[in-house]
């Protein structure tokens, strides 16, 4: 039975489908991408038109406020429901809308992306797009807008808005492709600056004779510290 999932030669989704947010063990990967648990039934279909994998879904609101895409990570979701991330969940403001509109999309590869880290902490990362590259293999497709979040082994938890994609589209297909990543400055990151010019400003190292003191002393306060 073909549910008219796909919007193949301009077939439109008749269903609606209820989405449901999990949370993995704290350790699972699964937490950290941007996979979905679909029904059995929706493979089924697929093979009945003989849609050829990668299988790439578009989510949206009935009014297409809030819009995102999907690889699939099982089709073992029950009865009416997809399975996401609760990253995803919150992404599509869930608390507005019970239910989405699910349709089949054949995405680009992409080829770049720009993201926007939301914390400065993203600053004491050596080697950012080596360690990136490591989170992103959780993805199947970005989507534009988007505000996807990232594990890191040493740096912990991090969420970056995805600003700019190419091919520019509304999301791209990104499993297999030589993906060029750009980072604009993270969100705070003018307001830190700021900061630490503000903290020079009260700064002043004293020249000593021993080269292994050096001594910081903060102007007017009569503050000094002596760093070995």
């Amino acid at each position: 039975m073909l549910f008219n999932f796909f919007r193949q030669n301009d077939y439109d989704l008749s269903l609606k489908w209820r989405l449901i947010p999990t949370k993995y063990p704290s350790n699972n990967p699964n937490n950290f991408g941007g996979k979905a648990l679909l029904p059995q039934r929706v493979i089924e279909d697929l093979v009945n038109l003989q849609i050829p994998a990668p299988y790439t879904f578009e989510i949206s609101h009935s009014n297409r406020l809030y819009v995102s895409h999907t690889g699939v990570l099982e089709f073992t979701a029950r009865g009416e429901e997809i399975v996401v991330p609760e990253w995803l969940y919150q992404q599509l403001e869930m608390d507005q809308c019970g239910l989405v509109t699910v349709t089949y999309k054949q995405l680009m590869p992409g080829r770049s992306i720009k993201l926007l880290p939301h914390t400065t902490d993203f600053l004491e990362i050596e080697s950012p797009k080596r360690e990136l590259e490591k989170c992103l293999v959780n993805y199947q497709v970005l989507t534009c807008g988007d505000e996807i979040v990232c594990s890191f082994d040493e740096y912990g938890v991090m969420r970056f808005t995805v600003n700019q994609i190419e091919p520019d589209d509304d999301a791209i297909y990104i499993v297999d492709t030589d993906l060029i990543v750009e980072f604009l400055p993270p969100i705070g990151y003018e307001e830190k600056l700021e900061n630490e010019k503000s903290v020079m400003r009260f700064v002043e190292f004293d020249d000593v004779e021993d080269d292994d003191i050096k001594c910081v002393r903060m102007k007017e306060r009569g503050i000094c510290f002596d760093f070995k």
